[in-house]
């Protein structure tokens, strides 16, 4: 399916303790005033937090749990680095939108990626309905070249991270791909991961309804696809230079948490 489609979901991949205790990680690293958070237009929400593996002992064990590294590590075919992690806090009716792209159309352009050996690793935090801003993506683009039907528009990296992205699909393919190839919405339960190409279009929504949605972002790059020397290159918290390959963690990231988080994660998994 990933190979034809672009995307996998994979259901209760982590468990309710192992998602509440990185929800109340995502809330503190929210708090913090640096420029790795982004706000929405209104200047208040939190539109997204950049590198939080690098801000966490607990994300960044999360990122080397190996239910997010081995599929990256087989879909990919070589070993790999994080070339970037975004969590993305949708808040009840607050939430703004994130427009149609393709991520390597990012990672290329702003980042000097050769080629599209990358791809997300996204987790499901909350609950993802259809009224709270899902992923949609439309099956089959991540075969599609569409650097000529992307225009940039604006200057510096941090047109990159606003509702106003930078790089824009036209309307008109856009248009002509949803119709060849439908659109598909993610939902799914917390713990639900959802695996994509780099190159598979996808947007989400506003949050229009009362519950917040909040998503984990990993994306991973092979370390034989480093980034290329650019000029003016986006902050390495956005896009890291340094392909050092990762090492699997032992264990399951929860068996660091806390006691009580840990022996009920355990406990919710079987393991």
């Amino acid at each position: 399916m990933y190979e034809e489609q672009g995307y996998l979901v994979v259901p209760d991949q982590f468990s309710p303790s192992e998602t509440e205790a990185l929800l109340r990680e995502s809330g503190q690293l929210s708090q913090l005033d640096i420029p790795q958070r982004i706000l929405e237009r209104d200047g208040e929400q939190v539109r997204s937090v950049y590198a939080v593996h690098q801000l966490s002992d607990t994300f960044e064990r999360f990122t080397r749990d190996s239910r997010n590294l081995e599929p990256a590590r087989t879909l990919l075919d070589s070993e790999v680095y994080i070339h970037q992690t975004q969590l993305n806090p949708k808040a009840p009716f607050q939430g703004d939108v994130w427009e149609w792209h393709q991520d390597y159309l990012y990672w290329q352009r702003d980042d000097g990626m050769a080629l599209p050996r990358a791809l997300n690793v996204s987790v499901f935090l909350d609950e993802v309905t259809e009224f709270n801003g899902p992923i949609f993506v439309m099956p089959g683009s991540h075969k599609l070249a569409l650097d000529d039907q992307t225009v940039t528009r604006g200057h510096g990296w941090e047109n990159t991270l606003t509702a106003d992205i930078r790089h824009k699909v036209t309307p008109d393919m856009l248009r002509q791909l949803a119709m060849r190839l439908g659109l598909v919405s993610i939902k799914g339960k917390p713990g639900t991961t959802l695996i994509f190409d780099g190159r598979l279009l996808h947007c989400s929504p506003p949050n229009l309804s009362g519950n917040p949605r909040t998503v984990i972002f990993t994306r991973y790059n092979s370390v034989d696809n480093p980034l290329r020397p650019i000029e003016n290159p986006r902050p390495e918290w956005l896009a890291s230079r340094d392909p050092v390959p990762l090492t699997a963690l032992a264990h399951a990231f929860s068996a660091e948490l806390p006691d009580s988080d840990r022996d009920q994660a355990l406990a919710e998994s079987g393991r």
